[in-house]
């Protein structure tokens, strides 16, 4: 039977069993080096790692620079130390590029066992209970074995990168369904724009939590159409976590019609490419499911970055409309599209 188990000394033996059968090969999802091996021989260090290890998991733990918030564990079979999975609540421009949420390894000694799959399912289920979804799993494209494991585990390839390839796997984490308060999502805050913020933004004023380049235009034409007072359907800053800048906007093109709501979204040009619009949609798109709705888009047909973010979101092109200025593409959430045909 294979778990993952939070990191403790209890497992020492068997821990430095598996390392020594990684001899000097990187393990990774462990945070452990080589080069900490003397150190780490010291039953008093070793113990302040575990802990170390323990306390990455919480949000408010000061972690060193290019370190995210982490669940790691350990994959356990029979009582035994077998490899080590790392759960990276966040992700940081290079995790994007390489690394993802989930770091995993192996001992060579059992490998082909399917030990790894059933790993990394559990730690999908580990990143579902983390409110992550979609999860970015990433292998070196000469990996077959790994590549066929994220595969086998519901991984979509989305692209590779300087030989690195780059699987998004869908956790279907539960989500509340929209009302009037924020949404929280792993990296940010959407937070129901005021009539008092909508009116700043109309007269040109700057605030120190707006990013340079907010609100962009669409922003401004987003604010254009709120309501009188905020409801569910008010345009909503996104308050990036890691800085607390607004640096963009999501909401939909008013209240529902007949169950069908359409989104639009955006971010100011310094915080696209790092997988924080991927993130916050898909907080926002689940709110809406979770009130029972149906989700659609659209997009010019060269915006290929929203491409890209919807796709692995799982909607998919529907049709080709005629717009004032030009063709645009509609997205429906989703493989059925029933009744938004026309939306």
């Amino acid at each position: 039977m294979i778990e993952l188990v939070r990191p403790t000394v209890d497992l020492s033996d068997s821990w430095w069993e598996m390392v020594d059968d990684f001899a000097v090969t990187t393990i990774h999802g462990s945070s452990y080096r080589s080069g900490d091996r003397e150190l780490l021989r010291d039953r008093e260090a070793f113990e302040e790692w575990v802990d170390w290890l323990g306390r990455m998991e919480r949000s408010d733990e000061a972690l060193p620079q290019g370190r995210v918030p982490s669940s790691n564990r350990w994959i356990v079979r029979d009582g035994r130390v077998v490899g080590t999975i790392a759960v990276r609540h966040a992700l940081t421009p290079s995790l994007v590029a390489e690394g993802g949420h989930i770091g995993y390894a192996v001992s060579p000694a059992v490998r082909r066992q399917g030990i790894a799959r059933a790993a990394l399912g559990l730690a999908l289920r580990l990143a579902a209970s983390r409110g992550i979804d979609p999860v970015l799993v990433t292998c070196d494209a000469t990996n077959t074995a790994s590549a066929r494991t994220i595969t086998s585990c519901g991984g979509v390839l989305e692209d590779e990168r300087e030989g690195v390839l780059r699987h998004w796997v869908r956790t279907d984490a539960p989500a509340q369904p929209i009302g009037r308060g924020p949404i929280e999502t792993r990296d940010a805050r959407l937070v129901p724009v005021t009539s008092e913020e909508a009116a700043a933004m109309r007269a040109g004023e700057r605030r120190a939590d707006w990013a340079t380049g907010y609100p962009r235009e669409d922003d401004l034409d987003a604010v254009g159409m709120m309501p009188s007072g905020p409801d569910a359907w008010t345009p909503r800053h996104i308050v990036r976590r890691s800085d607390g800048l607004v640096v963009g906007s999501i909401g939909c093109f008013g209240p529902p019609d007949q169950g069908v709501v359409e989104v639009g979204y955006g971010l100011v040009a310094d915080a696209r490419r790092g997988g924080l619009m991927t993130d916050v949609l898909s907080g926002f798109v689940r709110s809406l499911e979770a009130a029972g709705l149906s989700v659609v888009a659209h997009t010019d047909p060269d915006n290929v970055a929203s491409h890209r973010v919807l796709a692995r979101l799982g909607f998919q092109r529907h049709a080709a409309q005629d717009a004032a200025d030009g063709a645009e593409w509609l997205w429906v959430r989703g493989t059925g599209g029933e009744g938004v045909a026309d939306a």
